[in-house]
């Protein structure tokens, strides 16, 4: 009986040369994925858990279209309009403000070079930002964890991240910013390294794009001074000048961006008003929301998971070798644990200043993957520990079990999201609800009212997206999820113009409470009623009057 054996020449790897090893196929492949193809494998392996969470995404929003809302609107024209040439115009005619400008430049550099439309583009753009995000968090992941199962699982959590799930449903610039974030926190991990030019101007230019795309990013170069100065080793005069590159790097762009805005609308970054929540009340919806993403509220179990996280942290810092000391764990999670405080601090105190989006999801995502990162490089290092003093093949099946556990309530929750996408045929204005809605409908049959009218609306963002007419937004009596009243007379581009004809598209699935009502807009001008359809109206009105039509609202 002949047989095949396999004999493989080692000596390259420390076995020596005259002893020749026989081994099977399965072993050759387990050889080499335990030699020098190790880390490769294992990034092709965080790939694949990419590449399904982009292919997820696909499936899911190319029926529809990705999620759209007001400020999806004001991204996707200004998109549209840069790629035309006509600058940052948005839907209702006036120039990008209040959004910072990357992801509508990114959009329209996709148009200009495939001819695919924002609308469209920004589907995909979610998937490949998805799929890159899950990528990063697996690199970071596999940077400083030594458990590649505790690798694994922590790039699934990223994958049935409601928050990270929920925001790639949304044409918004959420997914973005967190990608930049991630290339800010792993090319900091490369920084601390080599502590070279290439990997500072890297980590320097992800954090200028940040504050390009969502001003709260300015965050980011307070996170990355205090990196610079105390987890690096660099002599002071090194973190002296790495400081000041960076700055340069960082706050030129957005600055230049803020005193455009300045010139065009007198403000540097939009008209804001006061918050209706108060600090206690932010704090708690800050609370409640990112609890939310790990365990469902009002149980027990949380406060079991924080006894064993107080416990877990003691038995490390207090029984564990001195190679574990704070200082060294703390130089690998600090740069997260800072932006996640710095960012979280930022978002609470504006929503206690400034009024826009209560606490939610939207608002804290950025610090999902961050936050994570820091629970999984603890539990690493829990179960190496754990390893050294305990049966290690029981209490690693043991501590892995538990934390599949905990990810099934994270995996009900996004598939719960994921079924509510479906069954609502999209989000927003992309919705079922919305596509069908007779007005909208009348309004593609009647575009060239256009010609003789300057439309407005209580839903300005759904008429251009569903119409493409440029729209205004009918005149507000308040601010935006604010108590301060609004004043028209000294803002007379929210309001009428003197001398022009109006169309007024006036649509009752408007949830906007502090615009005036159309019965107060009557009670000042003469309306004729075009149509009057089962989901909306449609008014025409001219403007002639002295006081152009505008309202001021006095306070009793």
């Amino acid at each position: 009986m002949v047989t095949s054996e396999k004999f493989i020449d080692v000596a390259s790897v420390g076995v020596p040369r005259s002893i020749p090893k026989m081994i099977d196929s399965l072993e050759l492949i387990r050889f080499g994925i335990q030699s020098k193809y190790r880390t490769p494998f294992k990034k092709i392996a965080l790939g694949i858990l990419g590449i399904v969470g982009a292919g997820i995404i696909l499936l899911l929003t190319i029926p529809f279209g990705a999620g759209l809302t007001p400020d999806s609107a004001a991204y996707i024209s200004a998109a549209r309009n840069l790629a035309e040439g006509n600058g940052f115009l948005t839907y209702n005619g006036l120039l990008l403000v209040i959004q910072p400008p990357l992801y509508s430049i990114l959009l329209a550099v996709i148009k200009k070079v495939t001819l695919v439309d924002p609308q469209i583009a920004a589907g995909y753009l979610n998937a490949l930002l998805f799929g890159s995000i899950i990528y990063l968090s697996g690199l970071l992941l596999l940077r400083y964890l030594k458990s590649f199962m505790l690798i694994i699982l922590g790039t699934v959590s990223v994958i049935i991240s409601y928050a990270l799930v929920q925001a790639s449903f949304m044409a918004l610039s959420e997914l973005l910013f967190i990608f930049l974030v991630l290339l800010f926190l792993y090319y900091f991990g490369k920084y601390q390294i080599k502590r070279d030019f290439v990997s500072l101007f890297l980590f320097s230019t992800s954090v200028s794009l940040a504050c390009l795309t969502r001003y709260t990013g300015v965050i980011i170069i307070l996170t990355g001074i205090l990196c610079i100065t105390i987890f690096t080793k660099n002599n002071k005069k090194e973190k002296f000048w790495h400081s000041i590159i960076f700055l340069l790097i960082t706050v030129l762009p957005i600055t230049l961006w803020i005193i455009r805005n300045y010139f065009i609308s007198g403000t540097l970054a939009g008209l804001r008003a006061s918050s209706s929540y108060t600090l206690f009340e932010n704090m708690s919806f800050f609370y409640y929301t990112v609890l939310s993403w790990f365990f469902p509220l009002n149980s027990a179990f949380i406060y079991f998971v924080f006894i064993f996280l107080i416990v877990s942290t003691w038995i490390l810092f207090g029984k564990t070798p001195a190679k574990f000391s704070i200082g060294e764990v703390f130089k690998f999670i600090g740069p997260s644990l800072i932006f996640v405080i710095c960012y979280s601090g930022i978002i609470v105190v504006s929503s206690t200043t400034t009024a826009y989006d209560k606490i939610s999801d939207r608002l804290l995502s950025p610090i999902y993957v961050p936050l994570l990162f820091t629970l999984f490089f603890m539990a690493d290092k829990i179960l190496l520990w754990l390893r050294k003093n305990v049966h290690q093949k029981s209490v690693t099946l043991l501590f892995v079990s538990g934390i599949v556990l905990l990810m099934i309530f994270p995996v009900k929750k996004t598939i719960g999201i994921a079924e509510q996408f479906v069954e609502l045929s999209g989000w927003g204005f992309s919705s079922y609800e919305w596509r069908e809605n007779k007005t909208i409908e009348y309004l593609n049959q009647h575009k060239l009212l256009e010609k003789n009218f300057t439309f407005y609306s209580n839903e300005p963002e759904a008429v251009y997206i569903l119409t493409g007419l440029t729209t205004m937004c009918s005149p507000p009596k308040r601010f935006y999820n604010s108590p301060q009243l609004f004043d028209l007379i000294a803002n007379p581009e929210e309001g009428w113009k003197n001398g022009e004809d109006v169309c007024l598209v006036w649509l009752d699935n408007s949830t906007r409470s502090y615009l005036f009502t159309i019965n107060e807009l009557q009670k000042n001008i003469k309306m004729t009623k075009v149509v009057q359809l089962k989901d909306g109206k449609i008014y025409t009105f001219s403007i002639n009057r002295g006081n152009s039509g505008r309202f001021m609202v006095q306070k009793n």
